[in-house]
């Protein structure tokens, strides 16, 4: 009896903690960062030259030719994606705006203001559903450097498996 009584708590326990961890644990987020070379950046507003973006964890980024339009990461259904800017030299980039601009609607939204976070604007929003195949998420970075004129845009492209 003693042996049943303890086997049944040593496996209540188990199971305890296989629940426990396996709820607790939450998703990392994909930090999607946009790096901006201020001395390459003019004028420009769709497409500024100087611009390049990152993700973090580098394992999703699945096409990355240099070129931000090209940009491409792939993320699972139910991932939160947080958009970051920075300067080449350190200073700050406020995300703006996430805009749709064709394929699978991944978010329940068309446009996703940013927010302020420790005084920098970020956007964060958890993807909703998967794209179809070849139906890419293409979007828009609505963003401004600080102490810069204007507010310009790029637009990369999302997969969710």
């Amino acid at each position: 009896m003693k042996t049943f009584n303890h086997s049944t708590r040593t496996f209540f326990i188990l199971l305890c903690l296989l629940v426990f961890t396996t709820c607790k644990k939450e998703k990392d987020p994909v930090i999607v960062t946009l790096t901006v070379n201020t001395s390459q950046l003019g004028e420009q507003l769709a497409d500024p030259p100087g611009c390049t973006l990152s993700a973090t964890p580098s394992s999703v980024v699945i096409f990355d030719d240099g070129n931000p339009k090209n940009f491409t990461i792939l993320v699972k259904d139910g991932t939160e994606i947080e958009w970051e800017g920075v300067t080449s030299d350190g200073g700050d980039v406020d995300i703006k705006k996430i805009i749709y601009k064709g394929g699978t609607n991944i978010f329940d939204k068309d446009s996703i203001p940013g927010i302020d976070d420790k005084g920098k604007e970020k956007v964060k929003v958890k993807v909703k559903r998967k794209t179809a195949l070849n139906n890419d998420y293409v979007y828009k970075i609505k963003f401004k450097v600080k102490n810069k004129e204007g507010i310009q845009m790029i637009d990369p492209k999302i997969q969710v498996n």
